[in-house]
């Protein structure tokens, strides 16, 4: 063995055990460790040969000299043996009685062995037997020689007929048949170690994984696609992305100018629309949004152009509907959001007038109250969570579309107010809005246009959208992908925008 070997000397003598086919028990005896000690060394001596198995072990220890194949000639791996048949071991071999320790441990001779048997004592077993009182330990017990270790047979290898009884004049044939033996079977134990090996080797050794990380450069094809269209398409129709499914759900709206109460759900995962049990009371110009496994529908216009004050909540789960506390107020073309566990409905139409009220909606308590409100009335504005805040962008006021935006303070500050925020850099009416940590991405479906705002920085900056991008003002995040459904006009088009994305490069 060379200086260059990366194990230790320690270590190389439990390598030289391993070889002989010693348990750890045998070599925490040998070396007068414990067997947690054996287990700790020969973890280590794995790590640093590169070895997973005590059989890739001993060929590590044979093709580097650690051992030579006459210190392994007296084992035979069990992989070698035929059916039923049990291995030939040269283990050492201590006396039924206390004995003084000796300074080596060696197997019996033929004529020792003989006289035990006659004198009627235990049969001589291959595993070893400790005597009743302590044995000094040796630094090291080693295996017998080839001719020492024959007669120690625990049993007869099994045949198919009686063993013949061996005279003085057969014994030296059975000894040569035993020469001849362990070669044979050391070749068998190579050729299944190396096989072991290279499969496992091959196992351990997969080609490269691919980990996942987020980049900024991304081809514009590999974030925008067209998903299967909505079957029925219609109008100022209700969209909630249901996170615990991972579905989107378009509610009510209106088809061929009729009010519909229509429920379709979409799986990505499929990508297939099912129609489901329609809500109860149908209504256009709604908003839907998820909130403690249920989704929420208050208010909308019915077939009349009534503005309702009606909260209708479906549970996804057992597909069904009731109905909650109704709204303070008729409500229509509002903006809704959930946060800290309630909703907010902001601003709208009564019917009459573009709103300015903030109603909150406490699902526990199956109550309404107001909020702070808006600084101006408008409706059909975008809203979003995003940095801890409510954000609040655009819409329309009572002379046309807005710029202005702002956000919320939460809900445990002392006098809660709207913080206004740098404007829009044109007039929306209609803005998708969607929420990502610290950056607002707001598109304008009219103008086919893309913003993005840096919360931190209060600045907004233009976004190029793909030629083939498909924008709609009904808009929903779900998982890490935006979900634009398009209206009767569009046909139903279904357009998913990956607005969190990774890409994958190969690992280092």
């Amino acid at each position: 063995m060379t200086n260059e070997s990366p194990i230790s000397e320690r270590e190389r003598e439990i390598l030289r055990l391993v070889a002989t086919g010693a348990t750890n028990q045998q070599i925490a005896v040998a070396l007068n460790i414990s067997v947690n000690t054996v287990k700790v060394h020969l973890r280590n001596i794995f790590a640093k040969i590169g070895v997973e198995s005590r059989t890739e072990a001993t060929v590590y220890a044979i093709r580097t000299g650690i051992v030579t194949v006459g210190e392994t000639e007296t084992v035979i791996n069990d992989e070698t043996l035929a059916p039923g048949e049990k291995p030939v071991t040269t283990e050492p071999v201590f006396a039924p009685t206390p004995v003084e320790p000796e300074p080596l441990i060696t197997a019996p001779s033929a004529d020792e062995a003989s006289s035990v048997r006659a004198e009627g004592a235990e049969p001589v077993a291959t595993e070893p037997v400790f005597a009743p009182t302590p044995v000094e330990p040796e630094p090291l017990i080693t295996a017998p020689s080839a001719t020492e270790a024959s007669p120690v047979l625990a049993e007869p290898v099994p045949s198919p007929l009686p063993a013949p009884e061996l005279t003085p004049s057969a014994q030296p044939q059975s000894q040569a048949v035993r020469k001849w033996l362990w070669p044979v079977g050391l070749v068998v134990v190579l050729i299944i170690a190396v096989i072991f090996f290279v499969n496992t080797r091959l196992v351990a050794n997969p080609p490269l994984p691919v980990v996942p990380t987020t980049s900024g450069l991304i081809d514009s094809t590999q974030r925008w696609f067209i998903r299967q269209p909505l079957g029925e398409p219609r109008d100022h129709f209700a969209l909630a992305g249901y996170d615990l499914e991972r579905r989107l759900y378009v509610i009510g709206g209106m088809r061929n100018n009729t009010v519909v109460a229509t429920v379709d759900r979409y799986d990505p995962d499929t990508n297939r629309w099912v129609t489901l049990t329609d809500k109860p009371t149908a209504v256009s110009y709604a908003r839907a949004i998820t909130l403690r496994g249920q989704i929420f529908v208050p208010g909308g216009e019915d077939e009349r152009g009534t503005v309702s004050d009606r909260l209708e909540i479906y549970d996804p789960r057992e597909q069904r509907w009731y109905s909650g506390a109704p709204l303070p107020a008729p409500r229509s073309r509002y903006a809704l959001v959930a946060w800290e566990g309630q909703l907010y409905l902001i601003g709208g139409w009564d019917g009459t007038t573009i709103r300015a009220e903030v109603f909150i909606y406490d699902p526990v308590l199956d109550r309404w109250e107001t909020g702070p409100p808006l600084p101006q009335p408008r409706q059909q504005a975008g809203v979003t969570i995003a940095n801890g805040r409510l954000y609040l962008i655009g819409g329309e006021g009572d002379n046309g579309p807005l710029r202005e935006s702002a956000w919320l303070e939460p809900p445990n500050s002392p006098s809660r107010r709207w913080m206004i925020i740098a404007p829009l850099p044109q007039p929306i009416a209609r803005p998708a809005v969607i929420g990502l940590s610290n950056t607002l991405l707001v598109f304008d479906s009219e103008r086919r246009e893309s913003l993005s705002y840096d919360i931190a920085a209060d600045a907004w900056s233009k976004v190029p959208l793909p030629a083939d991008a498909q924008v709609f003002p009904d808009a929903v995040l779900l998982g890490s992908n935006v979900y634009f459904v398009g209206d009767s006009r569009a046909q139903g088009t279904l357009s998913e925008y990956r607005a969190l994305y990774v890409i994958f490069i190969p690992g280092q």
